[in-house]
């Protein structure tokens, strides 16, 4: 009996730790407390120490753009190309340009002529116009081939904020057919052209200049003239006097005396020598132009050489003796 009973002691020892309060009523083990429960059962320093071990609140951002996070680079500034026009005389052509900046306008013209009545400024550099404006009023102009009024090109130019303006002006090829036969025959009519004139005329006046400094100009003889080579001037109280001549390849250079017969001061009038013979190319008078009474001065006459005078005669060798 003693030794049946010794096992059922021993398990109530070893149980005797169990609280009662423990055990559920019907004896059997209770099922695990839920988180809730057991922060209701747990002491006060067990429910502090759970909040303390809790993560921190996690805060959701809204999503953000990558074009805001990541911008795009800065594109470069746009270039403008030139631009090409066709125009045709007899229509006027509408055209923005630039305000507040120097616009290019390439003609097809060697020299062009602008004729405006706008504000605005123009200048032309060889075939180009360039034009500028300050405010945004329409520049009305036309342009031709330099004198030349067949040809015009009728442009509205439109001011506007934008970059400065080249703009190439092309013809239509019946136009650009007509400009081309008319620059021809200016360039074939110019090959004697006005400033080959004006070296001729500097030329005659550097003669002058020899005479009045009483130089042989270079290329000249000088010889005593002939009864029939003589100056005539029609002007009233005034005697010429023909002294000398100067021959050239192509000039003959009558130098005389203008001498004032009258009692009142005259002005020579070189235009009275020059109307008497066509071959007349200038008159000069030195060192005087006013003449007092019976005042003189030097008077240069350069006329033109005619062909017979520039020939000389070679005597034949049948008529003499060898030399």
């Amino acid at each position: 009996m003693k030794s049946a009973c010794r096992p059922l002691a021993l398990l109530l020892i070893i149980s005797l730790p169990i609280s009662a309060e423990e055990l559920p009523a019907n004896g059997l083990t209770a099922p695990p407390p839920k988180d809730n429960q057991a922060a209701e059962t747990a002491p006060l320093k067990d429910v502090s120490s759970m909040a303390t071990d809790q993560p921190p609140l996690q805060v959701e951002l809204p999503p953000v753009d990558a074009s805001v996070l990541n911008p795009p680079p800065q594109q470069a500034a746009t270039s403008v190309a030139p631009q090409t026009l066709q125009v045709k005389p007899g229509i006027n052509e509408l055209m923005p340009i630039a305000v507040g900046h120097l616009n290019r306008l390439v003609t097809p013209f060697d020299n062009p002529v602008v004729t405006t009545t706008s504000q605005a400024t123009t200048s032309t550099k060889g075939k180009i116009v360039y034009v500028a404006t300050t405010d945004e009023t329409p520049v009305t102009l036309y342009i031709t081939p330099g004198d030349n009024q067949d040809i015009a090109l009728s442009l509205t130019l439109i001011p506007k904020r934008i970059p400065a303006r080249e703009i190439h002006l092309s013809l239509d090829q019946e136009t650009y057919k007509r400009l081309t036969q008319w620059q021809q025959r200016t360039k074939d009519s110019s090959d004697k052209p006005a400033n080959q004139e004006q070296d001729y005329i500097t030329t005659l006046k550097q003669l002058f200049r020899d005479l009045g400094l009483q130089k042989t100009p270079a290329g000249f003889s000088l010889r005593d003239p002939s009864q029939t080579e003589q100056i005539h001037c029609h002007q009233d109280r005034v005697r010429i006097r023909t002294g000398q001549l100067l021959e050239g390849p192509e000039l003959l250079i009558f130098v005389g005396v203008a001498h004032n017969t009258g009692v009142i001061p005259i002005e020579f009038d070189e235009r009275a020598c020059a109307s008497t013979q066509d071959e007349v190319l200038a008159v000069a008078a030195w060192p005087k132009v006013v003449l007092g009474p019976d005042e003189s001065t030097e008077l240069y006459v350069a006329v033109r050489r005619k062909d017979e005078a520039a020939i000389t005669v070679r005597p034949s060798l049948l008529n003499g003796r060898m030399p």
